[in-house]
């Protein structure tokens, strides 16, 4: 999954609002550049300079910490949702770009942004 830089989703929101030729539109909004979990992970390391360990859960080890505090429909559709990215989930879509005529940022852009969240 790719995502979206949320000050990037506030623009195009603001551009939707103010411009004409976007009601009814629906828009999918994604960085640049597919990024896995890991290389999430790596990113943030990068702009923290320290390691920055990522560990991949089983889905039955995901599901037993999420029943500690979901219930088991919740967690099971959760895990659902997010356990195998579908091939659109992987897309990048052109609708940031298209929309603020400018390329979206990359995810290690937006941890270097917000890198105060992570010290």
């Amino acid at each position: 999954m790719d995502p979206a830089d949320i000050a990037e989703v506030a623009e195009v929101a603001a551009a939707a609002l103010r411009e004409p030729g976007h009601a009814g539109r629906t828009y999918d909004l994604t960085g640049p550049a597919p990024v896995t979990p890991r290389g999430q992970a790596d990113a943030i390391a990068d702009a923290l300079g320290e390691p920055v360990r990522f560990t991949e859960l089983s889905r039955e080890r995901a599901r037993a910490e999420m029943l500690r505090f979901m219930p088991e429909p919740v967690a099971d559709g959760t895990l659902d949702i997010l356990g195998t990215p579908t091939p659109t989930e992987q897309r990048v879509s052109p609708h940031v770009e298209h929309i603020l005529n400018r390329p979206p940022r990359p995810f290690a852009e937006w941890a270097n942004r917000h890198i105060a969240a992570f010290s």
